[in-house]
């Protein structure tokens, strides 16, 4: 037992001075939110996505601007031939060389296409603005990520405080058993019971750098960084306490990521539809065309012949039977865009019910850390009184150790609480859309 008690000793004295050695600057946490807007790789994936969207939203892309092309073409051949002419004595040319040479400037040019170009280009917006929000949402929720695992790293490094001074506390307990059995005033059985407590808030400490080292490793993933490096966040946060329910429900409204990508949905829906509407219009389009051709040839009736030129067309296109494929098309676009706005009106109810939640989740929270506050400090009163009492005779070692563990408790619980209550506030601000306007520690 006393092996396993100095060896938890050598352990607890090493800890501290390796976490002292690496020198890591504390991180604050609008630090982390900044870095994880600039290297998480969710995010800049994500951004990339939406500049993708953004380089497709162009007339070009919606079939607004002619297709010009440049074509040319070289051959020669060699051939052996036999010409007859009507009259006149034949003629056998061995390896007759002909040579060709063509080149033309091609244009094509949609003018009229029951304006579904139109509705082309409005889609390609739609997508445009859907890759922004979602761009958004998933930076959001990247975000999100980031304040849990930092408020995680925050709260194991609360406890590893907490529990570090229980350890002080019974490694005193323990040194005056000892002392007192040494003397003859005390029993073997006392420091025998001192030595366990030692050792199971020594156990627990352990436990705790684990839990703190692997909540690290979690947070240096999100901020892009080497998760094998150290990191060092800071313990005190604000809690905002005027988050009302009125003018949360008013920012969901017009800032919320889903509710906005329903919308775009929706819209969209009803763009396929027009567009696959303007199939029943007629097509009118018109090409134009400068060529250039040149032919060489060792053998026939003509060995060199040169041609150039303009030519220009407009054709006229109007669907008059597709085998009803058409009107299916327009169907089922109706059907998809009932299924947006059922989507959309679905989409609204879920973020009202889940505000309403966050935010009742919120408000008991608040309740419960006041509460939780005047906990601890009437724990304190008690441990404090105890261990007066304690070391005056006037209380067992039971009740000592009863009034640690209820205040390591307690301010266990407080600690947890804190978190909670900031979570709560996180989620309201990201259900309301406002996780990106009023950052968190900032």
């Amino acid at each position: 037992m006393k092996n396993r008690t100095i060896y938890l000793f050598v352990i607890l004295f090493f800890i501290p001075v390796l976490a002292v050695g690496q020198n890591a600057d504390e991180l604050s946490l609008s630090d982390a939110i900044n870095r994880a807007l600039e290297e998480n790789h969710s995010i800049i994936i994500s951004r990339n996505l939406a500049e993708i969207d953004e380089n497709s939203a162009t007339p070009g892309n919606a079939g607004y601007l002619p297709n010009l092309s440049l074509n040319s073409l070289y051959s020669e051949s060699i051939e052996d031939s036999r010409l007859d002419f009507t009259n006149q004595e034949g003629q056998d040319v061995n390896e007759s060389r002909s040579t060709r040479y063509n080149a033309s400037l091609d244009l094509e040019w949609v003018l009229f296409d029951g304006f579904g170009n139109r509705y082309r280009l409005q889609s390609l917006q739609r997508s445009r603005d859907l890759g922004e929000v979602q761009s958004r949402q998933e930076i959001e929720t990247t975000l999100l990520q980031v304040i849990e695992r930092y408020l995680e790293v925050s709260t194991q490094a609360q406890l590893l405080d907490v529990t570090e001074q229980a350890v002080e506390i019974s490694n005193e307990r323990y040194q005056r058993a000892k002392r007192n059995f040494e003397a003859g005033g005390g029993s073997q059985v006392d420091v025998l019971n001192a030595e366990v407590n030692l050792n199971q808030d020594s156990v627990r400490v352990v436990e705790t750098e684990v839990n703190l080292n692997q909540a690290k490793r979690n947070l240096q993933v999100l901020l892009g960084d080497n998760p094998s490096g150290d990191v060092t966040v800071q313990q005190d946060f604000e809690l905002r306490e005027q988050l009302l329910l009125e003018d949360l429900m008013q920012e969901a409204t017009s800032r919320n990521a889903q509710l906005r990508s329903a919308a775009i949905e929706f819209e969209q829906a009803q763009l396929q539809l027009q567009e696959t509407r303007s199939g029943r219009y007629p097509q009118i389009s018109t090409n134009a065309s400068y060529n250039y051709s040149r032919q060489e040839s060792d053998a026939g009736q003509f060995t060199f012949q040169e041609t150039d030129g303009f030519s220009a067309g407009l054709t006229f296109s109007l669907p008059i039977f597709d085998g009803f494929r058409r009107n299916i098309s327009v169907q089922n676009d109706k059907i998809r865009v009932k299924n947006s706005e059922e989507q959309q009106r679905l989409t609204e109810k879920e973020i009202e019910s889940a505000l309403l939640n966050a935010h009742e989740l919120y408000t008991t929270n608040l309740y419960l850390l006041e509460k939780q506050q005047v906990n601890v400090e009437t724990a304190e009163l008690n441990f404090e009184r105890t261990e007066l009492a304690f070391e005056q005779g006037q209380v067992s070692n039971t009740d000592f150790r009863e009034a640690q563990l209820n205040l390591l408790e307690a301010r266990q619980d407080l600690i947890s609480q804190r978190v909670e209550a900031k979570l709560s506030e996180i989620e309201l601000l990201q259900i309301s859309g406002q996780i990106l306007n009023r950052l968190p520690g900032q």
